[in-house]
């Protein structure tokens, strides 16, 4: 194998490793959301405070925030893997920053068109405000 062509391989590993890693994370996050979100609701359930809802509530945002911002980066380390992958072998520079355009606008398209990301956080949401609703009937 020429050494070009193992440079180029060893650049494609190394994408191939942060999008591993940025999935993992993702992965973390929805783990996180759903514990911090039960374990909230638990204790606002015995102690009847919506301020602790309010705050899991606050915190599934966030994690739905932080989680589309992690897919919308794997999103540009696979066009940076595929970049390297067409490019010729000799021309292998070893750049791992993945051209980011209109990173906010695509951050928030991430944010709100995966089905995936509204069916999880969006249920634990309406599980959360369902919740807010029940306290306020029972005062």
């Amino acid at each position: 194998m020429s050494e070009a062509l193992e440079a180029k391989l060893k650049h494609l590993e190394f994408i191939q490793a942060v999008i591993s890693r940025l999935a993992a994370n993702s992965f973390l996050f929805k783990g996180w959301a759903i514990t911090i979100a039960a374990g909230l609701s638990a204790f606002a359930t015995v102690d009847n405070t919506r301020g602790l809802l309010a705050i899991s509530l606050i915190s599934t945002v966030m994690f739905w925030a932080l989680d589309g911002y992690y897919l919308w980066l794997e999103r540009c380390f696979r066009r940076l893997y595929q970049r390297v992958a067409m490019k010729n072998d000799a021309d292998i520079d070893f750049i791992m920053e993945p051209e980011k355009p209109n990173p906010m606008k695509q951050w928030l398209r991430t944010c709100l068109s995966r089905p995936h990301l509204w069916i999880f956080y969006g249920s634990i949401i309406l599980v959360e405000f369902f919740g807010i609703l029940v306290m306020r009937v029972k005062r």
